[in-house]
């Protein structure tokens, strides 16, 4: 969910790694290769395809050159340019039939039948919109990281929903889960080459966002970028490094590594999708207990 310039350091491959308190494997089932700098992908389940956000040239100065492809859950390319016409699209989320999609402008509302465009949301003063989520009653949440901020859409409108706060510092990957809106933070005291001294983690707000609370064992990780859920196990990951971890009885826990540049993770059922931007794919890993 970055339109900022990334750290990227060499690619390692991914290994299966067996966890002896969770008896869980992840295990690279899939990769597609061919794809324009990915940042997000997200499982449309009606439809059965995969979305997948490519921001192309990266940067304002680019224009509009980003586009959405669709991927089988196979990981076959199915269209390449299914919707077209966004400034780095980052964060992703689906609410009934409509697709949200952050970028430099703010979000689009895309309709899942066909990729068309049905409205793009300004968000005033917004910084850098990144990750998207939405929670059981359709409102959208879309993180600000450099406004630090984060903005919820509802009703027709979208306003700053959290934040500015010392609490919410470079918020990133977005997940709605059971009344709370889990935060990941790239960290704080961002440096001029855009790495962090004091490494983040994740975080929690109930909906009312009355207030942003650290989830133990989770804080200090590293720049987290994307958060996602399978049976009630928090996965996270860390973009410089590639690190994907699972958070269990207040331990997060290493359980695969793609290199540095895995962007915002998401999943369906088992299968954890992960968007490489440096080396152009979108990896599938299949978690097993």
């Amino acid at each position: 969910m970055k339109n900022m310039p990334i750290v990227l350091l060499a690619a390692c491959a991914i290994s299966p790694i067996v966890l002896p308190a969770l008896s869980m494997e992840a295990t690279e089932i899939w990769r597609l290769d061919g794809l324009q700098t990915p940042e997000s992908a997200i499982y449309d389940r009606a439809n059965g395809v995969i979305i997948v956000g490519n921001m192309v040239a990266m940067g304002a100065d680019a224009g509009e050159d980003g586009f959405l492809s669709l991927v089988s859950s196979r990981g076959e390319m199915i269209e390449v340019n299914w919707a077209t016409g966004f400034q780095d699209p980052r964060g992703m989320a689906i609410v009934d039939d409509k697709l949200f999609v952050a970028d430099n402008m703010g979000f689009h509302i895309v309709s899942l039948a066909d990729g068309s465009p049905i409205e793009t949301v300004v968000l005033e003063g917004a910084a850098f919109p990144n990750d998207v989520t939405a929670d059981d009653e359709g409102n959208v949440y879309i993180s600000d990281m450099f406004g630090q901020t984060i903005w919820r859409y509802a009703d027709g409108a979208a306003s700053i929903w959290l934040g500015p706060d010392d609490a919410l510092s470079f918020p990133n990957g977005l997940l709605a889960h059971d009344g709370e809106i889990i935060i990941g933070s790239m960290g704080a005291d961002m440096g001029d080459d855009f790495t962090f001294g004091t490494p983040g983690g994740l975080y929690s707000a109930p909906v009312d966002g009355s207030e942003v609370i650290p989830i133990e064992g989770a804080t200090g990780i590293g720049a987290i970028d994307g958060v996602a859920i399978i049976g009630g196990t928090i996965l996270f990951n860390d973009n410089p490094t590639g690190a994907i971890y699972v958070l269990e009885d207040g331990q997060a826990i290493e359980i695969a590594n793609v290199g540095a540049g895995g962007a915002d993770i998401s999943n369906f059922d088992s299968i954890v999708l992960v968007p490489q931007l440096q080396q152009g794919a979108l990896i599938a890993l299949q978690l097993r207990q």
